[in-house]
């Protein structure tokens, strides 16, 4: 009994699908990767302002703490017997001191604050790279399914390349709704605030 053998027409229609599929595919997937590059630089960006930020913080404290010792010195000169050009000096330079501590301390807990909005979008942005790196491998997947379409003329390739294409396009979604949830891990990645505290005299 001869086969039956699918028309050349049929066959040319269906590859015709698969191939317009593929390059929409190809369109899909240079979106998401665009994406994807664009949270892997953004994370980047905010990981290195945190890092700055938490150095000046830091500049900030070493100067505080200088300040104090070189009060301490004044209190024991003011101790002693100084003359009343000395007594002059001394306070102008003791108030000046305080007035700058003052306000490295408030510059310091405006530096922290935006060290830690750094951090946490550096983590939103490691997250959400996260999903859409994902989407990503599942499209590069589909492509690999419907290219086997191509070359079996097997419909079942096509179809599990349409469900990579919907799991890809479901995973880089996710990203978009992806909110920092992990504030406990923003805090750890916040260890040079408590470690520059210790700077402060006790």
């Amino acid at each position: 009994m001869s086969e039956v053998e699918v028309p050349h027409h049929v066959q040319k229609e269906d590859h015709k699908r698969v191939g317009v599929f593929i390059a929409a595919l190809a369109v899909i997937m240079a979106l998401i990767s665009s994406l994807g590059k664009n949270q892997a630089n953004q994370m980047i960006v905010k990981e290195v302002e945190a890092s700055n930020e938490f150095a000046w913080y830091q500049a900030k404290r070493q100067r505080s703490y200088l300040n104090e010792i070189e009060l301490q010195r004044i209190d024991f000169e003011l101790a002693g017997n100084p003359t009343e050009g000395q007594l002059a000096v001394l306070k102008q330079a003791r108030n000046r001191l305080k007035a700058q501590n003052a306000q490295y301390e408030a510059e310091g807990e405006e530096i922290q604050a935006k060290a830690k909005a750094n951090n946490a979008a550096a983590e939103l942005a490691k997250h959400r790279h996260h999903w859409i790196e994902l989407g990503e491998i599942c499209m590069h997947i589909a492509v690999v399914l419907c290219s086997l379409t191509l070359l079996t003329d097997s419909k079942l390739f096509f179809r599990l390349g349409i469900a990579a294409t919907a799991a890809g396009i479901v995973l880089a979604s996710v990203a978009l709704f992806v909110r920092a949830h992990h504030e406990t891990d923003v805090e750890k990645t916040s260890a040079p605030k408590n470690h520059l505290s210790s700077l402060k005299p006790g």
